[in-house]
């Protein structure tokens, strides 16, 4: 049986990712670290690499992120505590753990901002969206350096790009936690920026991380594993209403609107490969809504 080690395990992704590979793995071993583990930290990553013996898989899913505004207020910061990460990844896998395949993710956002349909040969096709590109660029350097690595020292991985997650216990301040949040906290009236018709590959995460277990074998440099199915940002609006009763005003503010107005990954690739995402049911809107508020309802009552 395989055993996998997956950094960012405490995470909103990871912790998914963990719970996934533990149902399905019967009789392998999952080793999954969060903040004890600092990985801007050199010897911190070549102790975790280091001491839990061999792996077959390695999940990078440890991430510095948030919404866009927090990461264009905190650009230095994200940069600089990605890019550590990446850099003492890549060097502790060459030389501890030069067997194991390493995987990691990438977003929509290290696409070039004109992109809307973004495919894979397009990634690096102009630049990105300014407020954000420090994130983005740092996918990029890490994925450069995932090749650079398999090219000089014959390593196996991949990089897989991801749509727009949501579901249970993602904390961070990305679109639909924070409605949510939001919804709870302001119930008289909420205001929403931009006029809602911007337009996104919400996935559920039991639905990413389906996409990622199945393309752990991927070769390439470069993997869309989205759904290819955009919503609108009022229908995302309307159907929280709708599930969480909200009976407050929703005002959309079109002075605000930061983000660009349609957005979605391009699946001609994975459809070609292993039939992704034409041939797997995924969570409608309503669905991993559903689950996600009622999560929410739950740990409250915990």
């Amino acid at each position: 049986m395989s055993r996998f080690l997956v950094t960012g395990g405490r995470g909103f992704i990871g912790k998914h990712l963990t719970k996934a590979i533990r149902r399905c793995n019967a009789g392998g071993e999952v080793v999954s670290v969060g903040r004890e583990y600092d990985l801007t930290d050199r010897d911190q990553v070549r102790r975790l690499f280091n001491e839990f013996g061999l792996f077959d898989y390695i999940l990078h899913a440890a991430d510095l992120q948030g919404n866009a505004l927090w990461s264009a207020e905190n650009a230095a910061t994200q940069f600089h505590g990605n890019a550590a990460m990446g850099l003492n990844v890549l060097e502790a896998w060459s030389r501890y753990q030069p067997q194991s395949r390493l995987i990691g993710l990438s977003s929509l956002w290290a696409y070039p901002e004109r992109v809307n349909n973004a495919c894979e040969e397009t990634y690096w096709d102009g630049p990105m969206h300014s407020p954000t590109e420090h994130y983005g660029m740092v996918k990029k350097f890490m994925g450069v350096g995932l090749e650079a690595y398999k090219r000089q020292h014959g390593l196996r991985g991949t990089f897989l790009v991801l749509g727009s997650v949501y579901g249970p216990d993602d904390a961070s301040f990305h679109v639909i936690p924070s409605l949510i949040r939001r919804m709870q906290e302001n119930p008289k009236e909420l205001e929403i920026w931009g006029d809602g018709t911007q337009r996104r590959d919400f996935v559920y995460v039991d639905d990413a991380v389906e996409g990622i277990l199945l393309h752990l074998e991927f070769g390439g440099a470069l993997l869309n594993i989205g759904s290819g199915i955009t919503h609108s940002i009022s229908e995302v609006v309307d159907t929280l209403v709708k599930i969480m009763r909200y009976e407050g005003k929703i005002t959309y503010n079109t002075s605000k609107g930061i983000d660009t107005p349609y957005r979605t990954l391009d699946m001609s690739r994975a459809l070609s490969l292993t039939g992704w995402p034409s041939n797997f049911h995924f969570h409608s809107l309503q669905e991993g809504l559903l689950k996600t508020i009622q999560s929410v309802i739950h740990s409250h009552h915990a």
